[in-house]
């Protein structure tokens, strides 16, 4: 049996024993639920909230690296009580068996099952985190009628959901399938048509002068860690990317000319920044912006490396297609922070307050600097609950 070394690697990652370790991890996390025991293809699951325990069926995509928890359904506990009825029975029929052994039969046949349960609850909840536990059910309380249910963008991003899901679980409603991934599905912002407009005022922004300030300063003192700076700030402001050298020049030029520390290096800082966009990181990250349809292309044939003579082509599959998130307006950026903004306004909980506070803020930054998909699904995953 031959097997390639990186098939028996994902084999073994994600054998029952370690992929029973993720699922309990991403249930634990929840606001509602622990894993209690995981099967072949289901689970049992405890809502700590109520007692009620659930089966459920799940499936992992090893590929996509997600995970579906569906079908939920109550499971009633019935105690047994035959085996002690009968001893009862004998026990006033005259039969030979004592007071002693009718109560140690109580213990075993009837307690004995209750105490298998709140032992099995036990370990359950021993290895959840309430500590650091968001109760996202108080979202759900306070929750009314939202105002964009019905528009478009929000039901395609309900769908995306499903497609490309977020990486934790927030809560179970035990009615509706549970999609989670185990990686990032979002890795981008999608620049808005009229940001890219605005980048070149971008050195008029108060917070992006101050961020690319501290990073120049940095790579002036010391490159590799000022590099890894810069790159931050210029994914925080994915704009950047889709000027072209001279405009990019312009604009971080006015940047730098208005601290009068930069003025000084300003020549090393351009030359610096030009070689980060034409040779290293900042030239990957660019190409991907700035790429769409082309990535998704199959190389003809003779673009790869050659083989070497009689070597056996493996053939290749396909890329798979690469769904891109719906780009929002600035205006439906602002209605989605808007229905954020009131339910933190709801909320006594300090900490959910703040939560829904930064996800409102960045909907409403995403206004000038662009859609951030992942944003957005927490903002809709949250109206959703």
């Amino acid at each position: 049996m031959e097997v390639k070394l990186r098939d028996f690697e994902s084999m073994n990652l994600f054998s029952n024993k370690n992929l029973e370790k993720v699922i309990s991890s991403i249930v634990n996390k929840s606001s509602n639920a622990v894993l209690i025991n995981m099967f072949e293809d289901s689970l049992i699951l405890l809502d700590h909230n109520t007692g009620q325990f659930y089966a459920a069926d799940y499936s992992f995509n090893p590929k996509k690296l997600t995970l579906k928890v569906e079908n939920f359904e109550p499971v009633e506990l019935v105690k047994e009580q035959s085996d002690f009825r009968n001893k009862l029975a004998d026990f006033f029929g005259e039969e030979e068996i004592s007071a002693h052994d009718l109560s140690e039969s109580y213990k075993e046949d009837v307690l004995g099952q209750e105490k298998f349960i709140d032992e099995l609850i036990q370990d359950s909840m021993m290895t959840k985190d309430f500590s650091r536990l968001t109760d996202w059910n108080k979202v759900k309380l306070v929750k009314e009628e939202v105002d964009v249910a019905e528009d478009k963008w929000f039901k395609a991003y309900q769908k995306r959901l499903v497609t490309n899901p977020l990486m934790e679980v927030k809560l179970f409603d035990w009615e509706n399938a549970v999609n989670v991934s185990l990686v990032e599905t979002e890795m981008q912002k999608i620049v808005n048509t009229s940001a890219v407009e605005k980048a070149h005022d971008l050195w008029k922004k108060e917070d992006f002068k101050g961020k690319f300030s501290e990073a120049a300063t940095t790579f002036i003192e010391d490159v590799e860690d000022g590099a890894e700076q810069l790159k931050d700030v210029f994914q925080t402001y994915p704009q950047v990317f889709f000027l072209n050298n001279a405009d990019r020049k312009a604009m971080l030029g006015k940047t730098i000319i208005s601290n009068s520390t930069l003025k000084e290096n300003m020549d090393i800082l351009l030359k610096g920044i030009d070689l980060l966009f034409e040779k290293f990181d900042l030239a990957e990250i660019r190409s991907e912006y700035l790429s769409e349809a082309k990535e998704d292309e199959v190389p003809e044939e003779g673009e790869g490396p050659a083989e070497e003579e009689g070597e056996e082509k493996e053939p290749k599959e396909p890329k798979e297609k690469k769904d891109p998130a719906p780009e929002l307006s600035p205006a439906e950026l602002g209605k989605l922070a808007t229905e954020i903004k009131k339910l933190s306004d709801k909320v006594e909980d300090e900490g959910l307050k703040e939560k829904l506070n930064s996800i409102a803020d960045k909907l409403n930054g995403g206004k000038e600097e662009g859609t951030r998909p992942d944003v957005v699904k927490e903002a809709v995953s949250i109206l959703s609950l």
